[in-house]
């Protein structure tokens, strides 16, 4: 060890100071001891390939403060027809339900823009071409959002999507989840957005081109409200050709890979398609940026879960997350079964400023309990100083 200071020593103060160099030698060389545990990237790495053994094929990205940490990629992702493709967090995959955290985001930077608040009632901004039932009228903003509106229907297309508008609501104000609460911002935030260019069109148009004219516009504003503010390119509801990850199903049933088609007429509560990579880009900007939402809009979608489905303790607080999950009922039993072809989704958060984005290519005989898999891996991912 250097020092500037400098000593004028007599002889007997000189041997009690070598004396004391050699003590502080010996303590120096000593193990130092910490009951202090910090995260391990590597770790949490490794404890998520031990959770996600046996699926066919599966890909996350972990970050830390806003940067990549680590990154995995492991077995396949399509076979057949649609090519073989390999695991990779640059390969596109429908990311079902974590959709919703790009509907939520959307619909966070769209209403302040109209003058519409959370509580709000969504019937002025329904088509005025519909068929709309007055306790449909009455869902504020924060019930959809929230899946406490009183609607169960799960279907986003626009026949069900009609349908619903004009039933009844039994029961409000009771946690439900439905992909349809969200469905419902494929046709309201382009009426959110720009009014008048919406009942221009509507006066206009049939009624199938001016539902298609709702779903690209809701496209383009999530592309522009949350997507390109992410620093990402172009992306939609339509797989990408030659890459794109399939629904497969896992060992030691027969491989059998289900292509997902074109989700544009029934987006918002599920059907985009984004690469792992892409999803981990989305939550590091809902963390640590103010480019797509200021701290208050973040501060309040974390607070009331808009957009958000997961909420469960870790180590050091609470993780916060949407996940997804589609299947193809291979053996036609009516509900997801061993063999069936399927794939899940995940975007969470974690204290500490840690994210990650999950995406696994298969499902077993039932869905993997997400929640608990990475919570097991995290809470194991802290070692001592």
């Amino acid at each position: 060890m250097k020092t500037s200071t400098k000593f004028f020593l007599n002889a007997g103060i000189a041997f009690l100071f070598a004396a004391c160099m050699v003590s502080c030698q010996m303590i120096d060389n000593l193990p130092i001891t910490s009951n202090e545990e910090v995260f391990d990237a590597e770790l949490f790495k490794n404890n998520l390939n031990a959770q996600l053994d046996g699926a066919r094929g599966y890909q996350f990205v972990i970050t830390r403060n806003g940067r990549i940490a680590e990154t995995e990629a492991v077995g396949i992702g399509a076979i057949g027809r649609a090519g073989n493709l390999p695991s990779s967090i640059d390969s596109y995959v429908n990311i079902a339900s974590v959709t919703k955290t790009l509907t939520a985001t959307a619909a966070l930077k769209v209403l302040p823009k109209a003058k519409v608040d959370l509580g709000d009632a969504i019937g002025p901004w329904l088509p005025d071409s519909w068929d709309v039932h007055p306790d449909i009228s009455q869902i504020t903003f924060r019930q959809l959002l929230t899946h406490t509106s009183g609607i169960r229907s799960g279907s986003g297309n626009w026949t069900n999507t009609r349908n619903l508008v004009a039933s009844p609501i039994t029961e409000s104000n009771v946690y439900s989840y439905a992909n349809a609460n969200f469905a419902l911002f494929r046709l309201m935030l382009p009426k959110l957005n720009n009014k008048s260019e919406f009942e221009s069109q509507e006066g206009k148009m049939t009624a199938e081109a001016f539902q298609f004219w709702m779903s690209a516009e809701y496209i383009k504003i999530i592309q522009n409200e949350v997507i390109s503010k992410a620093g990402l390119g172009a992306r939609g509801c339509v797989p990408v050709e030659g890459n794109t990850f399939q629904m497969l199903s896992e060992a030691p049933s027969g491989l059998v890979g289900v292509s997902i088609g074109d989700w544009t007429e029934s987006a918002g509560g599920g059907g985009y398609f984004l690469t792992t990579r892409d999803m981990s880009r989305i939550i590091v900007y809902l963390t640590h940026s103010d480019e797509i939402l200021t701290q208050n809009q973040r501060t309040q979608m974390d607070t009331e879960q808009l957009g958000w489905n997961r909420r469960f303790a870790v180590k050091g607080g609470f993780a916060l997350g949407h996940g997804g999950g589609l299947y193809n009922d291979n053996d036609g039993s009516g509900d997801i079964s061993f063999g069936d072809s399927g794939l899940q989704t995940l975007l969470i958060k974690f204290p500490g400023k840690i994210e990650l984005a999950l995406s696994i290519n298969s499902v077993p005989s039932d869905w993997r309990n997400t929640n608990q898999l990475v919570q097991t891996a995290f809470n194991a991912s802290w070692v001592k100083k």
